[in-house]
């Protein structure tokens, strides 16, 4: 279990998390959602310290974090293991193919045996279906394929909450489906995912909760029904904007 109890985030005059509370169960799937600006990324890159805010309490099971101290190496350190990173433009090693990169986190990191980093490798680049691609490099790959690998690199360090920042946004139409088809998969063997997401349809699919927030600010915080079949009036508006509602309204 994750939450944030008052946390607070500041980008020189701009504050982007405000007096924020939150809580992510483990075996859930989280969806965080809103408009362009609106503190997402910052919230999710704060849960793996990439952000650190200035003050409010971070509780990792039994850890506790408070911002407003300086935070220790092996509390940094304690916290990125246990919360595996997917960015949306993949950062994968160019130099090294396929199952070396999903490899290299455990053997240089938990000190994994080579042989056993490669089997478990292997199990994971055929879950997320390019075991045939093992021995390729990133270069050869397509952004799709290269943001599945980037997947089994993240799960590959058996991560308790897996953190995934707009994992499609760079990918065409046909390349993302294949992405969320891993990510569906994956929510329906509960593992614990937080996902920052710009889809909505993969949103009502995969989450078990959804986070709308908009300035910094949680607004809504519950199930996907609730979410979608009786938004507030600012929701509403969020979701016709997404799914072009206002558009073809006007249209007509």
């Amino acid at each position: 279990m994750i939450k944030l109890e008052h946390v607070n985030k500041t980008f020189g005059n701009h504050q982007a998390l405000t007096d924020l509370n939150v809580t992510f169960n483990a075996h859930e799937t989280t969806a965080i959602v809103g408009p362009s600006g609106s503190g997402k990324s910052t919230l999710l890159r704060s849960l793996n310290l990439l952000e650190r805010p200035e003050s409010g309490l971070y509780h990792f099971n039994d850890q506790v974090i408070d911002f407003s101290h300086p935070l220790a190496s092996k509390d940094v350190l304690s916290i990125r293991r246990k919360t595996g990173m997917v960015f949306q433009d993949y950062n994968l090693f160019p130099h090294l193919s396929v199952v070396k990169n999903v490899m290299e986190g455990p053997v240089q990191v938990l000190k994994q045996q080579p042989d056993a980093a490669r089997q478990t490798a292997m199990d994971l680049l055929d879950k997320v279906g390019l075991a045939d691609k093992a021995d390729a490099y990133p270069g050869q790959l397509s952004g799709g394929q290269q943001q599945r690998v980037a997947i089994a690199r993240s799960l590959a360090m058996d991560p308790e909450f897996i953190l995934l920042d707009e994992p499609t946004s760079a990918l065409d139409p046909e390349l993302e489906a294949g992405v969320l088809r891993v990510l569906l998969a994956l929510a329906q063997e509960n593992d614990s995912m937080i996902v920052v997401t710009h889809n909505m349809e993969f949103a009502r699919a995969v989450a078990d909760k959804i986070i709308f927030v908009e300035d910094g600010r949680i607004l809504f915080d519950g199930t996907p029904s609730d979410f979608f079949t009786k938004p507030n009036q600012r929701i509403a508006d969020f979701l016709a904007a997404m799914t072009f509602t206002t558009i073809s309204d006007k249209a007509k």
